[in-house]
């Protein structure tokens, strides 16, 4: 029985950095605009 979570949002566990832009970039491409890591890191 699963009693609970843990998640790690600001990389003190795992760095996410990465794959939070990788998830950007593919939503972007789905919806054919450009998207590039300095985009990323305006928001």
């Amino acid at each position: 029985m699963i009693k609970g979570f843990l998640f790690d949002l600001d990389g003190v566990i795992v760095d996410t950095a990465k794959y939070h832009f990788l998830a950007w970039k593919r939503l972007a491409n789905e919806l054919a605009t450009p998207f590039t890591e300095i985009d990323n890191e305006r928001l």
